[in-house]
């Protein structure tokens, strides 16, 4: 047997909630403030109380997820009003699925939709007829909206024609090419420039925000606004929409050359990425991973050092971490061997992570600036509490005067108003009983510090552990000095004695593994690599 249609019976009383929507999609859109106006008008002419407003500004009508939509529906659900006035049928949706899903929802709730700018009949299968024509319209017209703006997306890009898209160092105008902006284009050659001639990204952003120079959206330039620009082709004449591309496009603010010396630049300081170091060096299979990239600098000159290689006569390849500046002959630091640069850090940290004493001693530093962070909460939560309470007598006096018969404007705006303030106050307080709930616990800490031990050799790890701990790295020709984020002493270690260690350790771990080595020779090698009483050869790891 079929389900009966349920029969729609209204909430009972005159309460009425209203919506508004300003579409982005559409430029005749009536404005939120003149909706507000109407849907008051028609309120008092009809004898409807608005008890609740709720809008979404520049949000499309065809999203279903808008955030005043589903306030207003769950509110509805809550609150029960007898009407909710909008504007249009199409303030609610431009979808026609959404648009019958939402009547829906507010049907089951007893509220019935009151248009303000086009006119419902009453009967009950016309009204049901109308509104499924006008959400019939209303989503043919976004269709047709989306149509016309591809076709004229598409048209614009096809004559490389401004398509709406701001780029520093260009003047853009509706249906006209691209210009040269004479104030900014000097900018973006000055940024290829300067980076070409070796200047890092950082030094370029510094001097050109204390110059008062800001990026096409009025910001101060970052590292990865100096990358989007870099690699940007519109700067070489190449206009690209999509599909599109049209050669000579735009006016030419840099040569091919220039453009592609800072497209090898960039790869190959990508971290000293193996990728990157893969395209400049296609011939090459095996690229090893210069996970120091980033956090490695010259101590001679300041400047940071990247993954090299070379190839012998024989053909084998060494890799190193080299100085930029050296590479121009402008500093004194020579080639470091990559594999021993690597392995100590690599045993600095070990030794660093494997030392429980330090573990803790981390873990109270990091535990402290945490508390420290949220000490404050007790007390705000009180004073939360406080407002709150006062809030709630103050809507109960609102109420008051609203069964005494005293409603108007004033009254109405004070009473949002406190509830705007009430619904704020309340999220805050779940955020602190929520904070209260997952409270960050010192072995917490220490758990986690604890999980890097014997995982090193994992490269995902070694990584995490190197950006957690180390701040910089810094390499001398004849030591290595590492600045960690906790502590405020440097580690120095000496790359002879470090070399020797490294050597010995390799050795003895060699020897062990064939059962080749006696007990004096044991005793000998332990007492090069930890020090005889008295000599601290052994401290470069501690």
């Amino acid at each position: 047997m079929g389900k009966e249609n349920k029969e729609f019976v209204r909430n009972a009383g005159t309460s009425a909630f209203c919506y508004y929507r300003y579409s982005s999609d559409a430029q005749r859109d009536v404005s939120i403030e003149q909706q507000k106006q109407a849907a008051k008008e028609f309120a008092k002419r009809r004898g409807y109380t608005i008890c609740k407003e709720f809008e979404d500004r520049a949000i499309t009508g065809t999203r279903y997820d808008r955030p005043g939509l589903q306030h207003m529906l769950y509110e509805a659900k809550k609150y029960r009003p007898a009407y909710l006035l909008v504007w249009k049928l199409d303030r609610l949706s431009r979808d026609i699925h959404d648009s019958f899903f939402i009547d829906a929802q507010l049907r089951d709730c007893g509220v019935e939709i009151v248009t303000i700018g086009e006119t419902l009949p009453e009967d009950e299968g016309m009204r049901i007829a109308v509104q499924a024509l006008y959400a019939s319209m209303s989503h043919n017209f976004i269709l047709t909206h989306r149509s016309n703006v591809l076709r004229g997306l598409n048209y614009n890009a096809e004559h490389a024609l401004y398509n709406g898209r701001k780029i520093l160092g260009y003047i853009g105008k509706p249906e006209h090419r691209y210009e040269i902006d004479k104030n900014t284009a000097p900018i973006v050659q000055r940024i290829f420039r300067e980076y070409a001639d070796g200047k890092p990204l950082q030094h370029i952003c510094a001097d050109l925000n204390s110059a008062g120079l800001r990026t096409v959206l009025g910001n101060e330039f970052k590292v990865n606004s100096l990358r989007s620009i870099l690699v940007n082709r519109s700067y070489i004449g190449e206009y690209a929409w999509g599909e599109h591309i049209v050669k000579d496009g735009f006016p030419r603010l840099v040569s091919d050359e220039l453009f592609e010396a800072v497209q090898s630049r960039l790869a190959a300081n990508r971290h000293g990425g193996k990728r990157a170091i893969k395209r400049l060096n296609p011939e090459i299979d095996n690229i090893a991973d210069y996970w120091l990239g980033g956090h490695i600098y010259c101590g001679e000159c300041g400047e940071t050092l990247q993954g090299v290689s070379g190839t012998s006569k024989s053909g084998k390849i060494y890799y190193y971490y080299s100085c930029k500046a050296h590479r121009k002959h402008q500093c004194s630091l020579k080639n470091q061997k990559k594999d021993l640069l690597e392995s100590i850090v690599k045993n600095a940290l070990n030794s660093l992570l494997n030392d429980g004493a330090l573990r803790v001693f981390i873990a109270e530093k990091c535990y402290q600036y945490y508390r420290s962070q949220n000490c404050d909460d007790v007390s705000l939560e009180e004073s939360i509490k406080s407002s709150l309470k006062d809030i709630n007598n103050r809507l109960k006096n609102i109420m008051k005067a609203i069964e005494a018969g005293i409603f108007n404007d004033t009254v109405q705006e004070k009473m949002l108003s406190l509830e705007e303030q009430k619904a704020f106050h309340e999220e805050e307080l779940k955020a602190i009983r929520n904070r209260k709930k997952y409270e960050l616990k010192l072995e917490d800490i220490i758990r986690f510090l604890h999980s890097f031990v014997g995982n090193f050799e994992d490269a995902e790890v070694r990584k995490k552990v190197l950006d957690i701990f180390v701040d910089k790295i810094y390499i001398y020709n004849t030591k290595i000095v590492i600045s960690f984020h906790f502590d405020e002493d440097m580690r120095e270690i000496t790359l002879e004695d470090a070399e020797k260690f490294l050597k010995n350790q390799k050795r003895i771990a060699e020897m062990m593994d064939e059962n080749t080595i006696s007990d004096d020779t044991l005793y000998e090698l332990l007492e090069s690599i930890c020090g005889k009483e008295g000599d601290n050869s052994s401290d470069f790891f501690q």
